[in-house]
């Protein structure tokens, strides 16, 4: 399978689909915790981001080190 850059628009698109889930996810996730009565040092921004990240990489989405090398002119 090709990592996401390298995919054409219809696989993109058709993988764009994990980004649907996030909010859901996210409601989700505070729902939970306020019945379990757990107290998370996590805020919201930053499960958010968590769920981002997870769907990106269900979505083969990374850069190589040249990539990153490139970007940052290292």
């Amino acid at each position: 399978m090709k990592r996401f850059q390298e995919c054409s628009k219809i696989v993109k698109f058709w993988r764009y689909r994990w980004y649907i889930l996030i909010p859901f996810k996210w409601c989700f996730y505070f729902i939970k915790s306020c019945f379990k009565g757990d107290k998370s040092d996590l805020d919201g921004k930053t499960i958010w981001n968590i769920f981002i990240g997870d769907a990106q990489l269900k979505m083969k989405w990374y850069y190589t080190s040249e990539e990153i090398e490139k970007k940052h002119k290292i």
